[in-house]
């Protein structure tokens, strides 16, 4: 039960300051992005990353709860690269799903909301004519967004169902990738063998 207990304080004051970090970095980057965006085109662009970014998250954070943990350890046992990090993160899903969903999910949502407004101020400030229909010119961009990213969600969710254990295999691969490159051991599991590797999902 401590151990339990520790590990809960221990995700939520990851979660927290993770949370904390990355909405300070957002909330900068998108003053800056207000303040410096100057073509219309480019705030569009930066616009559908930031909801893309937000599909690709949810997608992640649902594969990782429909994932099954059996078939990685096979591939772990074969060595296949970023099969020990699938693991990890199938096994930690609900850490996985908060950060990807809430965390990522929320924050990539306001800094749409954000490059949105960014984008009237833009058609207002090139096409003064638009000044006096300023209400419904957010209106009908917010709506599209939102429409956007709902049904762009909607359509990651059926993939992320189906394809869960082909998806968090990639990301897998990805992370192992990046510790490689980096040297940072992001995922915390061993690098040779264990039973941090070795052993299975216990069903309760």
């Amino acid at each position: 039960m401590a151990v339990r207990k520790r590990k809960s304080l221990k995700h939520l004051s990851f979660v927290f300051i993770g949370s904390f970090l990355i909405a300070a970095v957002v909330g900068v980057s998108s003053e800056l992005l207000i303040r410096k965006t100057s073509s219309l085109w480019v705030a569009a662009f930066l616009l559908l990353t930031v909801i893309g970014v937000h599909i690709v998250f949810d997608i992640i954070g649902i594969a990782a709860t429909a994932a099954q943990e059996a078939p990685h350890h096979a591939r772990a046992a074969n060595r296949v690269q970023g099969a020990r990090q699938t693991v990890f993160l199938v096994r930690h899903a609900d850490l996985v799903a908060n950060m990807a969903n809430d965390v990522v999910g929320d924050v990539t949502g306001t800094l749409s909301g954000v490059l949105a407004a960014a984008i009237v101020i833009d058609i207002v400030r090139l096409y003064p004519n638009f000044g006096t229909k300023e209400i419904w010119l957010t209106t009908i961009i917010l709506a599209l967004v939102a429409s956007i990213t709902v049904t762009g969600k909607a359509i990651g969710k059926s993939l992320a169902i189906q394809e869960a254990n082909t998806i968090i295999a990639w990301v897998g691969s990805v992370i192992a990738a990046f510790e490689q490159i980096t040297g940072w051991n992001l995922t915390g599991a061993n690098k040779r063998g264990g039973k941090k590797d070795g052993t299975t999902r216990k069903n309760p």
